[in-house]
């Protein structure tokens, strides 16, 4: 059974639609869960909600560029101690990132991060597992 496309018959352009997708798909993705976790931060009264959407848009954006591998490793790979560690890494990351917007309110920030991290976990990763356990 073919279980992979012959790229030597589908050409060049075949990979490049698939990065294409894959990079639309990361974008939405994260303007999804940058959405979530602004409402989030607006129910836990961080701040107005524009200031939330943007706080969480630059955090999402950080930890992305650092957590993402992390994240993929653990999806595509079925072992969950690499979501733990993009999960940790993600809190810290974006508690910093909150913290270098509102200083001097550190545990609110990092429960903030944490609370935030929570739900867009919940929300987005948790029905990919559910998906992929079969």
């Amino acid at each position: 059974m073919l279980t992979s496309i012959p790229f030597d018959v589908a050409g060049p352009g075949v990979l490049l639609a698939i990065a294409a997708f894959s990079i639309g798909a990361l974008i939405v993705l994260t303007l999804i869960i940058t959405v979530a976790e602004a409402i989030v931060m607006l129910l836990l009264k961080w701040d107005k909600f524009g200031r939330s959407l943007w706080a969480s848009l630059l955090m999402n954006v950080t930890s992305t560029i650092f957590g993402g591998v992390l994240i993929a490793l653990g999806l595509l790979g079925g072992s969950y101690i690499w979501l733990v560690a993009a999960f940790v890494l993600s809190v810290l990351i974006e508690g910093g990132v909150l913290m270098l917007m509102k200083r001097g309110e550190v545990r609110k920030n990092l429960l903030t991060s944490l609370i935030a991290n929570l739900a867009s976990y919940l929300v987005i990763i948790l029905p990919i597992i559910l998906l992929n356990a079969r």
